[in-house]
């Protein structure tokens, strides 16, 4: 009795994926780690690095389908489930291309000081999990 062997494209996807998560995996700490420390002491002056935008690139890639689900959420909880389903799906869907495309230009830029001299964020918060709105813990 044989084993299936998966098809060429699904295992290219599969160790592309895990690559990916290997790569990020030691980045996502101190996203967090940058996170609580800025929440914590405000006055002190960001500085970005072309590491910092790379890591923002891809996780805003990553995160930008989860605008959809928070945006529903926000909406149906201020509104209702019918507003909520439509209007904020439109939001969330919106909010994701715009998360998206900025993470694409950080990952098509990060060495470079484009477009922002500093190596800033294009989005305001930098990340989905950042914005105001109900947390889960």
């Amino acid at each position: 009795m044989t084993l299936a062997r998966p098809c060429g494209i699904r295992k290219q996807v599969c160790i592309m994926t895990l690559l990916a998560g290997i790569l990020l995996l030691p980045g996502v700490h101190d996203v967090y780690a940058t996170a609580a420390s800025a929440q914590a002491v405000t006055s002190v002056a960001k500085t970005y690095t072309w590491k910092g935008k790379l890591k923002r690139g891809a996780l805003n890639i990553v995160s930008s389908p989860v605008e959809i689900a928070r945006s529903i959420s926000i909406e149906s909880d201020k509104r209702s489930l019918l507003y909520g389903w439509t209007v904020g799906l439109l939001m969330g869907f919106g909010d994701g291309i715009l998360r998206f495309g900025a993470g694409v230009v950080d990952l098509c830029t990060f060495p470079f000081d484009f477009p922002k001299k500093d190596k800033g964020p294009l989005l305001n918060p930098e990340y989905v999990w950042e914005k105001p709105g109900p947390r889960y813990a």
